[in-house]
């Protein structure tokens, strides 16, 4: 907040913000959290969920996966950090961020399958070699341990942390502050990779904590991705209670929440167990820091080549599934063991899309990108710092929350209001899900924004609408559209929102792309996977049109 003088219209509009974000974010995600934890409290429904023989299985393999893949996607965002930071890979790493952003889950796990799946590329490729003619017997997807679904979801989460990673390191005074201690280290005898495993990641990590409980919490709940490429009986315990919430019958639905109720208190055991286990490595780390042990002669391992080359085969494998999701689309037949399709149609997937369907996929998208970021600018004008940090967790919320545990209250909340099977309750949810993403994109170029600015432009008789319009915005032009596309590619990638209060009348490609490849049709999941995939990333290279500098943008004054 600047010092300038604030005028009667400016606390008006001040309290409209705060009005409009109350009644449409803050009340409903309060009310849809009490309503979810008010659904399991049947008695009934917990003795099912004990005496099902699923649960165990079920909850084993959600822990596994979630635990497992958040683990690894963090420690190979760390060695890709540590090795590649400071070098000429690190812009290649940051550039190649947000393609892979683009590309949802859903589309990308189809991709994987196809990569995988006993008739896949890779099953393709090895018959090249050994002579098979047949598929080979493999559950390559699908699997009973949940591999699969682990390798999806480190592959897909990894980016997300580079990417925080890659803004967070960019901060001025972290910059400044890692430039010092790289000096200080190489002085004292370390090389860099030291550094960093005894001091910088203790002191880095903690400031990751909101993208690292996003990630375990969405890993932990995920649904969509498990119907694709997760195991099948059991399935994960998220996937389990999907079931049981789409049931018709009252005792089915309370036990989904029951469910739901054992995955959030399961995501709260787990940070309690990730807090424990990092404070504890923090210290052994700190012992090993002020101890000045290092190794003695012998020749130094560089990891920087194996970490290139991990870089490397990650990009390779986001370009296989993108290029097989778009082989798959316009491929003609395609028998085992063939490499290449017998026939070609690349007008197919034009000829297959359901375009009302692809038009209310990118409208509703586009709507919540766009009320988002209105609100995500709104709460960021008007609000002082203090109450910004004191109410920033409860605005992040929806990215830590199970999404089933919100749905659930967020559903029977839009059955009172009578918003259930509309397109305004619809878009509503979906701002509610993707306002957290647009706030955490705009939050760090608003809080960094120079007041001076305004106040030197109000004191030169400019009225606060004229300033905002002819400087600020071209100023934040770049987070603006970085935001409303991260929130186009968060809206357009919902699969539960959209079944959940849309109450199954509403298609889009997401739940059209789940649904075919859940059910088996594999050529018409493909279209719909890559339509999926080519919306976010006309969004994101627009939104990198617009983040390009303009010459002369700020007008002349009068």
């Amino acid at each position: 907040m600047s010092a300038a003088p604030v005028g009667l219209a400016w606390r008006v509009g001040r309290q409209a913000v705060r009005a409009l974000w109350g009644m449409l974010f803050v009340a409903p995600l309060a009310v849809g959290l009490v309503l979810g934890l008010a659904q399991a409290a049947d008695a009934g429904a917990w003795r099912a969920l004990v005496a099902d023989p699923q649960t165990l299985p079920s909850w084993r393999l959600s822990v596994g996966t979630a635990a497992g893949s958040s683990l690894l996607a963090l420690l190979i965002a760390m060695v890709i950090t540590t090795h590649l930071h400071g070098s000429r890979w690190w812009p290649r790493v940051s550039s190649a961020l947000a393609p892979m952003l683009a590309l949802p889950h859903a589309a990308f796990a189809i991709g994987f399958a196809l990569l995988l799946m006993p008739s896949g590329l890779a099953a393709r490729a090895l018959a090249l070699a050994t002579g098979w003619v047949d598929p080979p017997d493999w559950r390559s997807v699908n699997d009973a341990q949940g591999l699969a679904l682990m390798a999806v979801l480190v592959l897909k989460e990894l980016p997300f942390l580079l990417w925080n990673l890659v803004a967070l390191l960019a901060r001025p005074e972290l910059s400044a502050q890692l430039q010092r201690h790289v000096l200080l280290a190489g002085t004292l005898g370390y090389r860099a990779p030291a550094l960093w495993w005894r001091v910088l990641w203790p002191m880095l990590l903690p400031r990751l904590a909101w993208p690292l409980l996003a990630v375990l919490a969405y890993s932990l709940s995920v649904v969509d991705v498990a119907l694709v490429v997760g195991p099948l009986s059991p399935p994960t315990l998220a996937a389990l209670a999907w079931q049981s919430l789409l049931d018709g019958d009252p005792a089915s639905q309370a036990l989904g929440a029951v469910q739901v109720v054992v995955l959030a208190v399961t995501l709260v055991a787990l940070v309690g167990v990730a807090w424990l286990v990092g404070a504890l490595w923090r210290r052994a780390a700190m012992r090993v820091a002020v101890g000045g042990h290092r190794p003695v002669g012998g020749r130094r391992f560089d990891g920087s080549w194996p970490t290139r080359a991990l870089a490397l085969m990650i990009a390779l494998v986001y370009a296989l599934v993108a290029l097989l999701l778009v082989l798959a689309a316009s491929a003609g037949p395609w028998p085992f063991p063939a490499l290449l399709p017998s026939s070609w149609d690349p007008l197919a997937a034009l000829r297959a899309a359901l375009w009302p369907t692809l038009g209310f996929s990118a409208g509703l998208a586009a709507a919540a990108s766009v009320l988002a970021l209105v609100l995500a600018i709104g709460w960021l004008e008007v609000t002082s710092p203090r109450v910004d940090a004191v109410l920033t967790p409860v605005l992040l919320a929806p990215l830590v929350v199970p999404p089933l545990l919100l749905l659930i209250g967020l559903y029977r909340g839009a059955l009172w209001l009578r918003l259930d099977g509309s397109v305004w309750g619809l878009l509503w949810v979906h701002v509610i899900v993707v306002l957290p993403y647009a706030f955490i994109v705009l939050a760090p170029a608003w809080r960094s924004y120079d007041a001076r600015f305004e106040t030197t432009a109000l004191a030169l008789g400019r009225r606060r609408l004229a300033f905002w319009w002819r400087v600020k915005w071209p100023m934040q032009r770049a987070p603006i559209a970085a935001a409303l596309s991260v929130g186009f590619a968060v809206a357009l990638a919902q699969y539960l929102p959209t079944l959940f209060i849309g109450a199954g009348r509403f298609a889009t490609v997401t739940t059209e792309a789940v649904t075919l490849s859940a059910g088996g049709q594999r050529q018409s999941a493909v279209v719909h996977a890559l339509w999926q995939a080519l919306l976010p990333m006309l969004g994101f290279a627009l939104a990198a049109a617009v983040r390009r500098p303009l010459a002369n943008r700020l007008p002349a004054a009068h």
